[in-house]
C-alpha cells in the first residue's frame, strides 16, 4: 500500500544527503571523507524507500 507522505519524506532526506556527499566530494581534506559511502548508501536507501511508497501512475503499459 503506497504511502505518499512517507515516500515525500524519503525523497527530501535522500536529497539532503546526496547533497552532503556532494559537499564532502568536493572539499579536499573534508574531516567526513572516510564516511561518504555511507552517506551514499543511506542515500540510495531513503531514495529506494521513497519509490517503494510512492503512488505510481497508471499508465497502461505492461497491463
Amino acid at each position: 500500500m503506497p504511502a505518499p507522505t512517507l515516500a515525500l519524506v524519503e525523497e527530501a532526506r535522500g536529497e539532503g544527503l546526496a547533497v552532503r556527499v556532494a559537499e564532502i566530494a568536493s572539499t579536499p581534506g573534508h574531516p567526513s571523507t572516510g564516511s561518504a559511502w555511507m552517506y551514499r548508501v543511506m542515500a540510495r536507501m531513503a531514495f529506494e524507500a521513497a519509490a517503494e511508497n510512492a503512488v505510481q501512475p497508471e499508465t497502461g503499459w505492461g497491463q
